[in-house]
C-alpha cells in the first residue's frame, strides 16, 4: 500500500500558494448575498409641474420594469510619436442618458393619461403651445436594495423628459382573442445622473 494515500492536502498547498483562494471560506465571502434584478424601486421624487400626476403609489403598483443606458462613455487620445503609439483614455464628458419604464396600466388609463398630458404640455396639438422647461421636467430616484430591503445603489437623474410622445396613444385591435392593450414601454431622456454606492 503506497505510503501516501491518505496524505493531507494542507501539506500539499503549503509547498505551493497559486490558486490558494480557491477554497469554500474565501469563495462564500462570509456569506455575502448576490445583487438581485428583481429589487428596485423608482419615484418622481419632483414631478413635472404643469403636468397631470397620478402620484408615485399607483405608477409604483403598475410598474413592471426599468431599463436604464447611464452614461459611462469613455474616449481615447492618441499619438505617435517617433513610431511609438502613445495612448491616454479619457472621459466623454456627457452625464446625459435614457431609460425606459414598463407600465401595465388598467381601465382608469390613470397611466396614459399622465404620459400623454405630458407630451400635450410639450406642444399642445390643437394650438402648439409649449410650457416652459422648467415646468415640464422632473426629476428620478432609481434605487437598487438588497433581500432585506436596505438600498445598496441610488440613481437620481436630472431634467428627466419623455423621449416619445405616442405609447399611451398606440394600441393593436383585434377583433378575434382578446389581448391586454395597457401595456406601455415609456421611453424618457435625463440630462445628468449621480450615482450613490451604499456598500452595506
Amino acid at each position: 500500500m503506497p505510503r501516501n494515500l491518505f496524505l493531507d492536502a494542507k501539506e500539499l498547498l503549503m509547498q505551493n500558494d497559486g490558486l490558494n483562494y480557491i477554497n469554500y471560506a474565501t469563495l462564500s465571502e462570509e456569506h455575502k448575498e448576490f445583487m438581485r434584478s428583481d429589487l428596485w424601486d423608482i419615484d418622481f421624487i419632483i414631478p413635472p409641474a404643469a403636468v397631470y400626476f397620478p402620484g408615485n403609489a399607483l405608477l409604483k403598483a403598475r410598474t413592471q420594469g426599468v431599463d436604464p443606458s447611464f452614461p459611462g462613455g469613455l474616449t481615447e487620445l492618441t499619438a505617435i510619436i517617433r513610431q511609438f503609439t502613445i495612448r491616454q483614455t479619457v472621459i466623454s464628458g456627457t452625464t446625459a442618458g435614457t431609460f425606459t419604464i414598463n407600465y401595465q396600466d388598467r381601465e382608469d388609463q390613470a397611466i396614459s393619461a399622465f404620459l400623454d398630458d405630458w407630451r400635450d404640455k410639450l406642444g399642445g396639438r390643437a394650438d402648439r403651445y409649449t410650457f416652459r422647461k422648467e415646468d415640464t421636467i422632473a426629476e428620478c430616484r432609481l434605487t437598487m436594495y438588497n433581500s432585506s430591503r436596505k438600498p445598496i445603489r441610488i440613481y437620481t437623474l436630472k431634467a428627466v423628459q419623455p423621449s416619445d410622445g405616442t405609447p399611451a396613444l398606440t394600441h393593436s385591435f383585434t377583433s378575434d382573442d382578446p389581448a391586454i392593450l395597457g401595456t406601455i414601454n415609456a421611453p424618457f431622456s435625463f440630462e445628468h445622473m449621480e450615482l450613490v454606492w451604499k456598500n452595506i
